[in-house]
């Protein structure tokens, strides 16, 4: 990406924070050590055919997220939070990251728009 594809790319500071704190809330459950590495392939959904939810998140979810943030190819829609509460159900301490998650669809799902007040 040159200088000018730079300036281009739209902003999405509120993404590019969530990334970070979601790489930040998967280390500190200890999920996550060391670096983030290339994303894993999987054929399943949320990779549920293939390894625990938990792993889905470190070596196939976070990659991509780094790769969308880095090249700016946002998804046009995520569900991720919905299948976090689903496997994640119970575990307390999840709460962080399932609220981290829930911004991130949120941001995504609407564009990036702002919630809208409810009366």
């Amino acid at each position: 990406m040159g200088l000018t594809d730079f300036w281009k790319r739209p902003a999405v500071p509120l993404r590019d924070a969530l990334v970070d704190q979601i790489e930040q809330a998967l280390r500190a459950l200890g999920w996550l050590q060391g670096p983030v590495g290339a994303p894993r392939h999987v054929d399943s959904p949320f990779g549920i055919d293939e390894m625990p939810f938990e792993q889905w998140l470190v070596q196939v979810f976070l990659p991509r997220l780094q790769e969308a943030r880095r090249d700016g190819q946002w998804p046009p829609q995520s569900q991720v939070a919905v299948a976090a509460r689903r496997n994640l159900d119970g575990q307390d301490e999840c709460e962080p990251l399932l609220q981290l998650l829930a911004q991130l669809d949120h941001d995504i799902n609407t564009g990036g728009a702002p919630a809208r007040d409810r009366l």
